[in-house]
């Protein structure tokens, strides 16, 4: 059994704070595996800066209801999501769309300013320490680990100062299920 395998059958074992063992990931179905299992340890934050909100990896109901129930979790709890390309995700629709419509600000989205559009990156932030992180959108090897607080405190610094330029898109407002 190769690497990602072994890791991907042992993902229970993966601790967020606590595990630092950086490992790659390729395959949708590994994305989303661990897309999942590392938020089902959230307890505050979700940060998510996608081009097209990677239907493939976030678009599928065990995400749906971990998302939800860290949204449901605390009054402290954040999600945010950031996209390129809102028009293209609220056409094609989304399940986590559906959801921030049903909980209103518990869950925000907005578009990139155009100023940002340039960056190729996309990356889940969990908790400020777990990040899952492709440097470039064009392919889903995914570098993970459940506790880089180093690499998650630079990432969440770019996502912040790309939020501030951000406004919140009407296109996620209306959205038709």
């Amino acid at each position: 059994m190769d690497k990602i395998a072994e890791i991907i059958k042992n993902i229970d074992k993966y601790v967020l704070g606590e595990t630092d063992e950086e490992f790659v990931c390729i395959s949708e179905d590994d994305n989303q595996i661990v897309a999942v299992a590392m938020l089902k340890q959230a307890e505050l934050h979700l940060d998510i800066l996608s081009r097209d909100f990677d239907p493939d990896i976030y678009d599928n109901q065990e995400f749906f209801d971990v998302i939800e129930d860290l949204a449901l979790l605390s009054r402290h709890s954040r999600i945010r999501i950031l996209l390129h390309n809102t028009r293209k995700v609220a056409q094609r629709g989304h399940l986590i769309f559906y959801l921030g419509k049903r909980l209103g600000s518990l869950i925000q989205f907005r578009c990139i300013a155009e100023i940002h559009m340039h960056i190729p990156d996309t990356f889940m932030l969990v908790d400020g320490i777990g990040v899952m992180h492709r440097p470039h959108s064009d392919t889903l090897a995914a570098t993970v680990s459940f506790q880089d607080r180093p690499k998650t405190k630079k990432l969440l610094q770019l996502f912040n100062k790309i939020w501030e330029d951000s406004e919140p898109d009407p296109e996620l407002r209306y959205i038709v299920i």
